[in-house]
């Protein structure tokens, strides 16, 4: 897997007020659920050039009082899967 990622231009998120969230790949036009965790996890990539499993586990652990080794650890098959649907870019 890429050491950094970056959102895809292609996709948007609408938060909802419950927390949740929803992606739409715009390229093909499928949507993509998102729990509170999702969500902060999208914003964390959006929020730097250069967003690393480490550095969205550390977001995800301040926000959920989780330890940042069990957050990388359950990001990990999050990020592939966003990954291999198109939702996120290796960084540039």
């Amino acid at each position: 897997m890429p050491k950094s990622y970056r959102p895809s231009r292609d996709v948007i998120l609408t938060e909802l007020a419950d927390g949740m969230g929803v992606l739409l790949h715009l390229g093909t036009k499928f949507y993509y659920t998102l729990n509170s965790t999702g969500v902060a996890a999208w914003k964390a990539l959006g929020a730097g050039e250069n967003a690393t499993r480490d550095s969205i586990a550390e977001t995800i652990a301040r926000q959920f009082s989780v330890d940042a080794e069990t957050a990388a650890r359950d990001i990990e098959p999050v990020l592939s899967e966003m990954l291999d649907e198109g939702l996120i870019a290796p960084a540039e």
